[in-house]
């Protein structure tokens, strides 16, 4: 008998033995700070008329309307009260790319770019091209770019290596790279290029020109350019945007900053060295330094909530975000909490490109969630894992296999007939889209959507540093974009249930899924 035959016959008794080995072994390499409370919690459910913040920085739609069950992310989150007129929703690769082109041709006085990287082909140069051009024609320009230290560095040719050029020719261009404070020691000294990405990396991916934001699920390489299927929304407006920047900037204060000469060095504000500092302490000042500042923000935004002009907004805005490995839960609180607050007979639908909820998650759309919900994944012939060399070959089957336990789990608890499971297969494409479209009772249109970087997942909420918004609506005509871009996404998909439930998967994954399913 194999070894894997072993694993996989005794597998009712070793699955208490594999939750155990998997705690110690996240215990191992993660040194978390207490989480404590980053900001204040959503009121009770009893309680939210009278509280959510104080029913004063609560705008009328909100205390009125329909949306009134939705008054608790004021408690949470800074609000930044907008005109729908003034979003876009991009549906398309080519149409984001050439936005962020165009915009990053003429941009007058910021640029900013966050992303887990940056590709090194023909349609990336092009971009580089492009700011490059612009620095050295308008002195008034800043462009700064954060990305995550492992992956923008793997290789020869790189991320880092891509934008030297600009680095050595100007002051007005900055690189910051985010090292996750748990890469050390041996780990870092031995783990291999795409193995040392597992710990955690710098995930989110906003991209700010002027006051324009753009975000979104999508990292800036060909493939999210061309044929990768994501997420985009487009947001023009100038407080938003200094909030974007500003945080932005307290992120890079605990990166590495890249100098002339190619190496890393400490930001100026900054005194500890991710790999080398008491990973607790790293964590403690980074997790302090963005509650501060997000804190500050949502007592200026409460000041601009009451003002004449916001009380006319239609639409919402409250940033989320999530760095685990700092102690900072915050995305994932308010998702759960928006889960487990969806009205009877309303609609929620979901979609990730990594079908890997966590157990909160499924639990609460299982048990808590009342709305009938639809969940969007990949097929594995749409997963960017598809063909990989080695054991990421086998994550496509890993995630197939967790959409069938959940499955499984749902019928159990007689939740089935409520929850329905799609995957998405488009020739030639891969699909990454993630986020969530939620419909009050008797709307036809969304009223909420979540988008960002996160994919509802294990390294979301505890390994990598995630930024998505939670948007709220009234404007007609922004609920029908949504509405549109769903169904975009759903022209390509396909009932799951009865593949899943034959689709073959492979024993070794089987075996260690559960082991190892925080890390993909």
């Amino acid at each position: 008998m194999s070894v894997i035959d072993f694993l996989f016959s005794w597998q009712i008794i070793l699955q208490p033995l594999l939750k155990m080995i998997r705690r110690l072994f996240s215990t191992l390499i993660a040194d978390y700070p207490p989480a404590g409370e980053f900001l204040p919690s959503a009121p009770h459910p009893s309680n939210r008329q009278s509280s959510g913040g104080g029913a004063d920085v609560v705008p009328p739609a909100f205390r009125t309307s329909s949306l009134q069950s939705l008054s608790w992310l004021h408690a949470i989150s800074p609000c930044f009260p907008v005109s729908g007129d003034c979003i876009e929703v991009i549906r398309e690769p080519s149409t984001f790319y050439n936005t962020l082109l165009d915009k990053c041709s003429v941009a007058r006085r910021r640029i900013m770019l966050a992303s887990l990287y940056l590709g090194t082909g023909s349609l990336e140069t092009q971009l580089v091209a492009a700011i490059h051009e612009n620095l050295r024609n308008n002195v008034q320009l800043k462009v700064d770019v954060l990305l995550d230290f492992t992956r923008g560095t793997r290789g020869e040719r790189n991320s880092q290596t891509t934008l030297m050029p600009l680095v050595k020719e100007t002051d007005n261009f900055r690189l910051s790279l985010y090292h996750t404070p748990v890469l050390r020691g041996l780990t870092k000294r031995l783990a291999p290029p795409r193995w040392n990405e597992l710990l955690g990396i710098q995930h989110m991916k906003l991209y700010l020109v002027d006051d324009t934001v753009i975000i979104s699920g999508a990292n800036l390489s060909n493939d999210y350019f061309t044929n990768r299927q994501d997420r985009y929304v487009m947001i023009e407006d100038r407080r938003l945007a200094n909030f974007y920047a500003n945080f932005l900037s307290k992120v890079q204060e605990f990166s590495l900053t890249v100098g002339r000469d190619g190496a890393t060095r400490m930001h100026d504000s900054w005194t500890m060295l991710p790999y080398k500092c008491a990973q607790l302490e790293f964590a403690t000042e980074a997790r302090e330094r963005i509650r501060t500042y997000f804190r500050s923000v949502m007592e200026e935004q409460r000041a601009v909530c009451e003002h004449a002009d916001a009380q006319q907004a239609d639409t919402w805005i409250f940033p989320l975000i999530e760095m685990g490995q700092l102690g900072i839960h915050h995305d994932s609180l308010a998702t759960k909490q928006l889960l487990s607050g969806c009205l009877a007979g309303s609609q929620l639908r979901l979609a990730t490109g990594y079908f890997n909820l966590t157990e909160t998650y499924m639990n609460t759309l299982t048990n808590d969630c009342q709305a009938h919900c639809n969940i969007l994944m990949a097929h594995p012939n749409a997963n960017g894992f598809l063909g990989a060399k080695g054991p990421a070959g086998g994550i496509p089957a890993a995630y197939s296999l967790l959409a069938r336990k959940f499955l499984e789990m749902l019928k159990s608890s007689g939740q089935n007939h409520r929850v329905e499971l799609l995957e998405y297969e488009r020739t030639g494409w891969t699909y990454h889209a993630k986020g969530l479209w939620y419909y009050l009772p008797n709307s036809a249109l969304p009223n909420v959507t979540l988008i960002g970087s996160s994919n509802l997942g294990e390294r979301s909420v505890n390994r990598d540093l995630e930024a998505q918004i939670c948007m709220v609506t009234n404007n007609a005509n922004l609920q029908r974009k949504l509405e549109t871009e769903y169904q975009n996404l759903l022209q390509h998909a396909t009932t799951a249930e009865t593949e899943l439930i034959n689709r073959p998967v492979p024993r070794w994954v089987r075996a260690v899924v559960g082991l190892f399913r925080n890390f993909f």
